[in-house]
């Protein structure tokens, strides 16, 4: 973090201007304000306490940022594979001078310089601030908000729309910790529990690390590139347990050399083991075995901060960050500003400019579904596996329990169209082929945007997927089981190109719609969910891409063939 009070000297700013009584502007377009989803108000905040402000500053050359960006990540460019580092990025978008000398001047109206502090990338300012005088600041009012379901979920937020003064707002996208209440309702699906027996070697039924081995054709490849890494994200208190993770791998590693230690844990990881965090470390460290992994949790609430964010922000406050991410969280477009999800978009470009891939789990609701007022409904996309700045993992699972060589799609794996973002010129053949196939029957159109951003990317198995949690073997289900299943086979193969000299494959969707024969394809499956109580289905499964399963499962052998031709 960059102190602020550093940086007065050489700003040369004058600090005394009154805002008293100057005009104000909203800075998001569309607040929410915190009534969803199981929260409810808890109480009036007390003046004195303490809140985290995160002012997003509006970052220069964003146009040359995304140019940048699609020419490291495209593989027929000339600059694929060219990453930056955050230093260099940081000196192409940091903010112009004079937003920060009107930003520095409303701060120190509060008397807030030596509450705020940069991150590296000098264009997130975080700010630590007594109730009152954030009040005042973004003229509206803080209560506490508790979670009906899980009654340690408390934080704290505003229950008014915000302003900052016209002169402000124009530097800033958004103001953190303001709105935005995290999405605590995705859950793991628990099929089963079960005493751990004491000899797995026989244990067949359901899917574990041998099972996609064998599928997707990894048998005993791992890593084995010192340099190599990959990682989790993981949010809102989930933390993993070492012992379970030593357990997994005692029981399910034998076939593949592998680690039974996580490399590197940043954040917190001392609570309740969650279900979540142990299934992502069991399997990205089963399909990337013997790679360096990281547990990167923000997983409190960080002092009331968006733990999405603070994520963020920890990314942009570390030169060296893994090559490779698995999260499995997201929320409905409809609950977050489109300011907010375009700057979050920017974030991703700056990740994929360092070379990262992030994989989103694609949800577990199908195609979604949101009733209005009026009791008419739409299909309900969520961010950020509807970014076109990610690559997003959806679900399939074996077509029946007695074969573990068919997959078909899985009706619960998250799909369909942004109603936000632009459709992307590499995806733009592709889903026309899909939207044009006469074979097929889809959803009446006035339920989704056929123009824009469609996901999921790709899949993977999803369903009765055995995880060992305080010494019990569960039995779970959801895409956010696909999610490090894929990360770690990408890891493999990054582990491939670092062996020959080559850089890591980066931000994967040019190389992903380059070369669609990398996969499996899953043409069978019902379509997925969407409004049951309507009786309206979502998008059905079919040849090539489609909304449900992507292009289909990876096949290890031929995506290594692919990865292995580009520089």
């Amino acid at each position: 973090m960059v102190r602020l009070l550093a940086l007065i000297p050489l700003l040369l700013v004058t600090l005394a201007q009154s805002y008293s009584h100057t005009s104000r502007h909203p800075v998001e377009s569309r607040q929410i304000l915190p009534h969803r989803d199981g929260w409810e108000h808890h109480r009036r905040a007390a003046k004195t306490d303490l809140v985290t402000l995160t002012l997003a500053m509006k970052q220069r050359n964003t146009d040359k940022l995304e140019e940048m960006f699609w020419r490291v990540s495209d593989p027929r460019s000339q600059q694929y594979g060219q990453y930056k580092t955050l230093r260099e990025i940081t000196q192409l978008i940091q903010p112009d001078v004079q937003a920060v000398k009107d930003v520095f001047s409303w701060l120190e109206h509060y008397n807030l310089l030596r509450a705020c502090s940069f991150v590296r990338s000098l264009d997130f300012l975080k700010c630590r601030v007594e109730v009152g005088v954030a009040e005042q600041m973004l003229e509206t009012k803080f209560s506490y908000f508790k979670h009906s379901t899980e009654p340690d979920q408390v934080i704290l937020r505003a229950t008014q729309e915000y302003t900052v003064p016209t002169k402000v707002a124009k530097w800033l996208d958004f103001v953190g910790g303001v709105h935005r209440l995290p999405n605590v309702g995705g859950k793991l699906k628990i099929k089963e529990v079960r005493p751990l027996p004491d000899n797995l070697e026989d244990f067949r039924y359901g899917v574990h690390p041998d099972t996609l081995r064998k599928r997707y054709n990894v048998t005993d490849h791992v890593g084995k590139n010192s340099n190599n890494s990959q990682a989790t994200a993981q949010f809102l208190k989930q933390y993993y347990s070492p012992g379970d993770l030593k357990e997994f791998m005692n029981h399910f590693g034998k076939g593949f050399p592998h680690l039974s230690e996580i490399t590197h844990e940043i954040g917190p990881n001392s609570g309740k083991t969650g279900l979540e965090a142990n299934l992502d470390v069991q399997y990205i460290m089963s399909l990337g075995a013997n790679i360096s992994t990281t547990f990167w949790s923000t997983g409190g609430l960080h002092e009331f901060q968006e733990p999405f964010l603070e994520w963020m922000l920890d990314l942009n406050n570390n030169e060296t960050i893994p090559y490779i991410f698995s999260v499995s969280y997201g929320d409905h477009e409809r609950s977050l500003s489109p300011e907010y999800m375009k700057r979050i978009n920017l974030e991703f470009m700056k990740i994929g400019l360092r070379g990262v891939s992030v994989l989103f789990a694609s949800g577990d609701d199908g195609a979604g579904c949101h009733r209005f007022d009026d009791d008419s409904y739409t299909f309900e996309p969520d961010f950020p596996s509807s970014s076109p700045y990610v690559t997003t993992v959806g679900g399939t699972m074996f077509t029946s329990i007695f074969t573990d060589v068919n997959e078909k799609g899985n009706d619960i794996s998250g799909g369909g169209f942004s109603n936000i973002f632009s459709m992307p010129k590499y995806q733009m053949e592709t889903v026309a082929g899909y939207l044009n196939d006469s074979t097929i029957q889809l959803p009446d159109s006035k339920y989704y945007n056929s123009s824009n951003r469609a996901y999921p990317d790709v899949s993977a198995m999803s369903d009765d997927f055995w995880i060992i949690i305080n010494r019990l073997l569960m039995n779970v289900a959801g895409t956010s089981a696909a999610t490090p299943t894929v990360a770690g086979m990408i890891a493999l193969a990054n582990d491939a190109r670092l062996d020959a000299g080559k850089p890591v494959l980066g931000f994967l969707n040019p190389f992903i719609y380059q070369n669609p024969g990398i996969f499996f394809d899953v043409t069978l499956g019902p379509p997925s969910q969407a409004c049951w109580l309507n009786d309206l289905e979502g998008y059905p499964v079919s040849k090539g891409w489609d909304p449900v399963t992507g292009f289909g499962t990876p096949d290890y052998r031929r995506l290594i063939q692919a990865a292995m031709q580009y520089y």
